[in-house]
């Protein structure tokens, strides 16, 4: 009995939990083409697949995607659900918490988008006082003066929200809404796969915002900036970011 139990000691103590390499978790939320969800509920995007090059690249530690919202990120990271998170900002909201963060040469922005028609020019996305705007809910917009409280935004300009750039093309689209913005990125990507879109568009010439990534860092994090920074050099000198980035249509400096 007691060589028995020796046995299933040993055996216990193999494939124990403890064994297992320290967990990062990395906030995200739906932001196409970083994070998106797939019809059979998979989160997909360059998140994703920035994830997987970290946990590939190093055996120290497991990157692990954790979910949140928008809205309800800081409060997250405030909690701990999360202590890193991929392609944010610091003025996106982050200006009075304590964290790091770590500049990526990724670049992206949003554009504007109307539809099509033989009045319209560049010089229609120079005001919008008399135009309703379908508008991503907690999204941080720079004509809005990165506002993203919705009662405030309700006052100053006619806007529905939703959930998504995938919604925010489909209203105008639709015609439930004369402009929106629109991540530039996601944007072409959307009009790879629907190409009959692109001629019912109309696309400013100008950006509401463009922005070069970051990734926030807790300093409570097991990993410190100079390991994600060599890291993520890595991953780069090897091509593989470029790839990424790539098949999201964003551009790497």
């Amino acid at each position: 009995m007691n060589k028995i139990f020796s046995a299933l000691t040993a055996l216990i103590f193999l494939i124990s939990p403890a064994q297992a390499k320290p967990v990062v978790n990395v906030g995200g939320y739906l932001f196409a083409p970083y994070v998106n969800l797939t019809d059979e509920g998979l989160f997909q995007g360059f998140t994703i697949d920035l994830i997987a090059a970290f946990n590939e690249l190093q055996a120290e530690v497991e990157f692990q995607f954790v979910n949140t919202s928008i809205e309800n990120r800081y409060q997250a990271y405030e909690i701990g659900r999360f202590d890193m998170m991929i392609f944010e900002s610091p003025i996106w909201g982050w200006q009075n918490f304590d964290t790091s963060f770590i500049p990526l040469d990724i670049i992206d922005g949003e554009v504007f988008i109307t539809l099509r028609d033989s009045e319209k020019n560049q010089d229609y996305f120079a005001s919008f006082n008399d135009k309703s705007l379908s508008l991503v809910s907690g999204y941080h917009y720079q004509f809005a003066d990165w506002n993203t409280n919705s009662h405030e935004l309700g006052i100053n300009f006619d806007i529905q929200f939703v959930h998504s750039n995938s919604a925010s093309i489909e209203s105008v689209l639709k015609g439930r809404a004369d402009v929106a913005p629109v991540t530039q990125s996601y944007l072409q990507h959307y009009l790879q796969v629907h190409p009959k879109a692109r001629s019912q568009l109309l696309i400013s010439d100008r950006l509401d915002q463009a922005y070069t990534h970051s990734i926030l860092l807790s300093p409570n994090s097991i990993v410190s900036t100079n390991d994600i920074s060599n890291w993520f050099n890595q991953i780069r000198k090897s091509g593989r970011l470029k790839r990424i980035a790539d098949k999201y249509n964003v551009k790497v400096e």
